[in-house]
């Protein structure tokens, strides 16, 4: 039954190799011979886990839910009507990980099709901070549990007649509703470290943050595309809208509140006492309009020669709100205070933006085995936007414990005029026996003109400050070129091999009176890939590939006297192996291998050793900047067998291993570098009931240990999924 050779997987990482194994489908194509496909069919299946330790990383590792689910996993229903209709219906529904969707569709030949749809489905988080190795504090949420709702409805119309305009309408609105967790995280003196022995600070931030999110975007799509001759001509208009509304909560400092009086910096206290608690929350609110239009052709003046056009207009108008009101505790001589205050008291602003696109590209054959495109895009955009907020301000009477209020009205505004002219080439050949050539090159230069006002206070100076003006000179450099070729030995050997180099420097330097920014970001990156795909005989083949990248970094700001310097030097070394085998018809297994090196220096060891004053560069003086290391080994084993001509076996085997958190950092700067093994087992067979009846049963074990959080995250225990397949 399994008489076909497995083609090969790419996939190298534990969640992708357990999402396989686990929902119901192969790993690997199942061949053409071995069960029946059914035209209509429902398939029901659930799926269970009995997990030891930590449930939400269990579900946001392998996005299901942890107390299992249950349902109709695949709806498909098709029935032809007369010869030229067809209508089709698919259909899900699982619970627990919430995953729904109900698609009708009718087509009929030479005229169109009518669609009309809705899914849903559940992505899983876990609200969790850092973890401080020096005393082992760990502060997650509570719950832990975070997910997230994803749905979205769409009707589609199309209308396509022979030698008649082809018409194109579809609607969609999505919704993105619930909780996910956020790498901004608050401020904690729960380290264990002192709080007198400056300049190393106790402070690191590892309190966890989340945010509540209610999106909603609309989108209004039409194409018309019509051939004329030799010219295809393609019109689109849009309409989208988005109307968000997203908080996210935090803390800074929690559980901690000042001594009073506040003792002398020199002062040796406990974590509880080091700073006062701030309790947060941030709204931000986003609503925009986008009109677009876009008219493209495309004319084939021979098989040599063909020649394409594009003109395109965007409109964005965008309305933003916001409020961050936060609470600090302060100590008084009567006891604790909440002293109120608000970053950005009823933000209310926006912003407009205006696109225009032209392209234009020639494509040649002049001979058989070479092609030449060459392109050239240029585009305009001017951005101009405004907002206004009230700046609240608390001070506190530390004898009598009042509160005093002070507002402050701000408002700023900017503008940015840009152009961009984009050249583009791309180049092959195939003029050589048994192989390829190909080339591109394109390079982005934009140049713009930037005007800004910091927030200032209209009230009591209607005219803005000089000092919160800036005029800046912008500019921007993107480069990509790319060289590659396949050869193809024989069939036993096919090497093919590409190299790449990119470049780009950003810039922004003050002008005139009111001159503001000065600075000058620059990074350089080169590369290749390396691929053999070698057939030693029609049932074993090995299929190896090597990724290397090395890029620079510079930068040089805000004082023009200050040269360029280094602030990042990275590589990255990927090597991958894949074996297929295939000795008999009824038997096949692969093993994938892959190691990644990769390394980012930064300016350190010199972090620290040049403080920033008037005519040295800043360099970071509390030494908390450090090299990052990022290497990790990835293993999978598949193989399979037919046992009878009803029964198919499969077992799979994953393993990820990564060791790059630096405990010994912690005294300095938070270690962020991650630690982690995990390894999987699974084994699945595969029953025919009779020629309308398929079954599948799987059963696994996943041990996940995750060193970065300190262990707080483990995870482990068996697997189950079950299937059934009927024929409608």
């Amino acid at each position: 039954m399994q008489a076909k050779l497995f083609r090969s997987l790419r996939n190298t990482s534990l969640v992708a190799g357990l999402i396989v194994a686990l929902p119901g489908i192969y790993a690997a194509p199942p061949p053409t011979d071995a069960f029946p496909s059914f035209d209509s069919y429902i398939k029901i299946s659930g799926q269970a886990a009995s997990i030891t330790g930590d449930e939400a990383a269990f579900q946001k590792r392998l996005q299901q839910p942890q107390n299992g689910g249950a349902g109709i996993e695949d709806l498909h229903y098709t029935k032809d009507f007369d010869k030229d209709k067809t209508v089709t219906f698919d259909g899900r529904a699982l619970s627990g990980s919430e995953d729904y969707l109900a698609k009708f569709n009718l087509t009929k030949t030479d005229f169109g099709s009518f669609e009309i749809g809705y899914k849903r489905f559940r992505t899983f988080y876990d609200g969790i901070g850092g973890f401080f190795p020096l005393n082992g504090t760990w502060l997650p949420l509570n719950p832990e549990n975070l997910h997230v709702d994803r749905g979205e409805f769409w009707v589609e119309g199309k209308w396509n007649v022979p030698n008649q305009p082809a018409l194109t309408l579809r609607y969609t609105n999505a919704t993105r509703t619930g909780r996910k967790d956020t790498t901004i995280w608050g401020d904690s003196d729960f380290t264990g470290l002192p709080n007198n022995t400056p300049p190393i600070s106790q402070v690191r931030k590892l309190t966890p943050s989340y945010r509540d999110l209610n999106e909603h975007h609309q989108t209004l799509e039409g194409t018309v595309t019509h051939t004329l001759g030799k010219t295809t001509y393609r019109l689109a208009l849009l309409g989208d809208a988005t109307n968000d509304v997203d908080t996210r909560y935090g803390a800074r400092f929690p559980d901690e509140v000042k001594r009073f009086p506040t003792p002398a910096a020199t002062v040796l206290v406990p974590s509880a006492n080091m700073n006062n608690q701030v309790k947060y929350y941030q709204t931000d609110g986003m609503k925009t309009k986008t009109f677009a239009i876009t008219g493209k052709t495309e004319t084939v003046f021979s098989e040599k020669i063909t020649f394409e056009t594009g003109l395109g207009y965007q409109l964005l108008h965008s309305e933003f709100t916001g409020d961050r009101p936060l609470s600090t505790s302060t100590p008084t001589a009567v006891g604790v205070v909440m002293a109120p205050s608000d970053n950005y008291l009823n933000l209310t602003g926006g912003s407009k933006v205006k696109i225009y696109t032209g392209t234009a590209a020639l494509t040649c054959k002049p001979v058989t085995n070479f092609s030449a495109k060459l392109a050239l895009k240029g585009e305009d955009e001017y951005t101009k936007g405004n907002g206004a907020f009230t700046s609240v301000t608390s001070t506190v009477n530390t004898t009598t414990g009042a509160v005093t209020i002070v507002q402050a009205p701000q408002s700023e505004y900017s503008r940015l005029k840009e152009q961009s002219l984009t050249p583009a080439l791309d180049l092959n050949y195939s003029g050589f026996k048994n192989v390829a050539l190909y080339a591109s090159g394109s390079q982005r230069i934009t140049n713009g003109d930037e005007r800004y006002a910091a927030p200032y206070n209209p009230v009591t100076t209607p005219v803005a400050p000089v000092a919160n003006l800036a005029n800046n000179d912008m500019s921007r450099d993107n480069a990509k070129y790319t060289v590659g070729a396949t050869w193809r030995q024989s069939l036993m050997l096919t090497l093919r091999g590409e190299i790449f180099y990119k470049d780009n420097t950003n810039k922004s330097i003050g002008y005139g009176i009111d001159q503001g920014d000065y600075y000058v970001l620059s990074s350089q990156f080169t590369g290749l890939k390396l691929t053999a795909m070698t057939r030693l005989n029609p049932t074993l083949s090995f299929t190896t590939r090597y990724i290397f990248q090395k890029g620079k970094a510079q930068v040089a700001g805000f004082q023009p006297t200050f040269p360029e310097y280094d602030s990042m030097d990275a590589k990255n070394h990927m090597i991958s192996e894949t074996v297929d085998w295939n000795p008999i018809a009824q038997f096949y297994t692969q093993a994938n291998v892959s190691v990644v090196y990769n390394v980012i220096s930064t300016i350190y060891p010199r972090a620290g050793v040049v403080p920033a004053s008037g005519t040295n560069r800043s360099f970071d003086a509390n030494n908390v900047l450090h090299d990052s290391d990022n290497n990790y080994v990835t293993a999978s084993l598949l193989a399979g067998a037919v046992l009878t001509k009803q029964d198919d076996l499969q077992f799979k085997l994953t393993y990820y291993r990564a060791n790059n958190y630096n405990a010994a950092l912690a005294a300095l700067t938070m270690p962020y570098g991650a630690t982690a093994r995990e390894i999987s087992i699974t084994a699945g067979i595969k029953h025919q009931f009779s020629k309308r009846m398929l079954g599948n049963a799987k059963v696994g074990y996943l041990d996940s240990n995750n060193g970065t959080t300190g262990g707080n995250t483990n995870f482990r225990g068996p697997l189950a999924y079950v299937s059934l397949e009927y024929a409608l």
